[in-house]
């Protein structure tokens, strides 16, 4: 049998989740708000531009900040 590591969807999903809870303190503070809704679209445009740019690790930093400018996008 070869090697393979097990439930790998389930350490995906704690990654993702603590990249989210990481990043989007950091954006709940900067802005000092209290939820992703409250924040303008002038905001939610400079996170984007953010997660695309150079300075942004293209990873699970990025997919986070994107998920939160979809999390507004789909609140207004």
């Amino acid at each position: 049998m070869a090697f393979s590591v097990k439930k790998q969807h389930k350490l995906q999903d704690q990654i993702e989740s603590l990249c989210y809870d990481w990043a989007i303190e950091d954006v709940l503070g900067h802005y000092e708000v209290e939820e992703i809704e409250d924040l303008t679209k002038e905001q939610i445009d400079e996170i984007y531009q953010y997660s695309e740019s150079d300075e942004c690790y293209e990873g699970m930093v990025g997919v986070s900040l994107r998920s939160m400018c979809d999390q507004w996008e789909d609140s207004q």
